[in-house]
């Protein structure tokens, strides 16, 4: 008799772990997807002019991307701090760089990743 129930709360834990984890990998799948819309666009950083640094956008898609974002870094002329917003245009399988002009970057997120045909 107790084999009996412990088999059968097996097999009904079973079942429901196996429905929870095919909710969490759904639940994963949705995040992937969200983070696919900037998707194929990275971001590096080197050093640029002098002791500045850029940040160097780097897409991988087979066609040229509008990127927006924000930063945040330090002025190259004097310490003050230095952040904002903007946007570059990187072209299909290519790169592009911002920096290195009166700004050196600490951090960048990106905002948006829009199609540019």
């Amino acid at each position: 008799m107790l084999l009996k129930c412990a088999m059968i709360i097996l097999h009904r834990t079973g079942r429901y772990s196996l429905f929870a984890s095919v909710f969490i990998l759904m639940l994963q799948v949705a995040v992937v997807t969200g983070q696919n819309k900037k998707g194929g666009v990275t971001v590096s950083y080197e050093s640029g002019f002098g002791s500045s640094r850029v940040a160097r956008f780097t897409n991988a898609n087979s066609f040229p991307v509008r990127v927006e974002f924000s930063y945040h870094g330090t002025k190259m002329h004097g310490s003050g701090e230095a952040s904002g917003k903007d946007a570059v245009f990187v072209a299909a399988n290519y790169f592009a760089t911002y920096g290195g002009h009166g700004v050196s970057i600490t951090s960048v997120r990106i905002s948006g990743v829009m199609r540019s045909d």
